[in-house]
């Protein structure tokens, strides 16, 4: 009796087992051939969808961070004729503002905004709201002064936008 119970006990665990192989199999099949028709169409830096990308950055006291957030908008990849960065200095007290300034002087699509104590220091969503009213992309991207992106970093976001 002991020992019919271990048989059949473990026919139920093969049974299983297959089962699962099976559906492993399946799914690992699946998964290659979606990932072979992404390789058969055409890549995105291949099309000629450059939507006009507005970059808004909120930055309240951010002078130790701004100015390497800055830089990269510099090195970035996508097409500086559809690019526009605006800082929204939010009444900072510190440098912040100065150094968006020597940036804004160097680069024409890069912009400042300054906010006075009155208008501003209401938090990140009222800078942005403020931000917005500037802003000419058709697509909107807002990105925080300690953020370091990638260089192709709009690229990647963009493409989410293009038609199939």
């Amino acid at each position: 009796m002991f020992i019919e119970i271990l048989e059949i006990l473990f026919l139920f665990l093969t049974a299983v087992m297959v089962a699962y192989l099976v559906r492993h199999y399946i799914f690992t099949l699946m998964v290659l051939k979606n990932s072979q028709k992404k390789k058969a169409n055409p890549s995105f830096e291949s099309t000629i969808y450059k939507p006009t990308v507005s970059v808004l950055i909120p930055a309240r006291n951010e002078e130790r961070v701004i100015g390497r957030l800055l830089q990269r908008m510099t090195e970035l990849t996508y097409p500086k004729d559809r690019l526009q960065v605006t800082v929204i200095d939010d009444a900072s007290w510190d440098e912040t503002g100065k150094i968006a300034e020597q940036y804004s002087k160097a680069y024409n699509y890069i912009k400042v905004i300054h906010r006075s104590e009155r208008e501003g220091g209401r938090g990140k969503a009222s800078a942005l709201n403020a931000g917005l009213r500037y802003a000419d992309g058709e697509v909107v991207l807002c990105f925080d002064a300690d953020y370091y992106p990638q260089r192709d970093i709009v690229e990647k976001l963009v493409k989410e936008f293009a038609d199939p």
